[in-house]
């Protein structure tokens, strides 16, 4: 009964979703009320996530990862359930490209200092299909191409503006 205790929450999967729903919510209110100010995102994702779809010009390095900004010129961006698409301009191009949020590395808005890093991509539908022991004894399966093996603790509060007139 004690094993079971000790394995019966994975806190890193539960924030780590908690944390990508940050992400879709962002993209969801950007594409209902368009970027204001200074806002703009930076967002890096795994090439070869299942799922990603991207211009193959961005794929001849042999980086897995890949950085995108979204602020002044994007178009047509879709936030869905697990994924959002947006097309960008490469070299005077428009190409739409599709990013899982699972695949995602990072997320950050510097204008007002918020980002967060990811330690796992997941593949949600293959931890939905595997039972609990064979999660105990495949750990690795919930870790996909990512070579972000250590997890970083990140104060929120470092991220938000002080307000001095309070």
């Amino acid at each position: 009964m004690g094993n079971d205790k000790k394995n019966s929450l994975d806190y890193d999967f539960i924030v780590e979703e908690a944390l990508r729903s940050v992400v879709k919510k962002s993209l969801e209110i950007v594409k209902l009320k368009g970027l204001d100010n200074e806002h703009h995102f930076f967002i890096s994702f795994n090439a070869k996530y299942p799922g990603v779809i991207v211009p193959p010009e961005l794929t001849k390095t042999n980086e897995d990862e890949i950085k995108i900004i979204l602020q002044h010129q994007f178009w047509d961006l879709t936030p869905e359930k697990d994924k959002f698409s947006v097309t960008l301009s490469f070299d005077g191009k428009k190409k739409k490209i599709v990013v899982p949020y699972n695949s995602i590395f990072s997320f950050s808005d510097p204008s007002v200092g918020f980002g967060l890093q990811f330690k796992n991509n997941y593949l949600t539908d293959d931890l939905n299909t595997l039972s609990k022991d064979e999660i105990e004894q495949n750990v690795d399966k919930k870790k996909v191409l990512s070579k972000r093996e250590e997890a970083e603790i990140v104060s929120l509060d470092s991220f938000r503006t002080k307000n001095k007139n309070k």
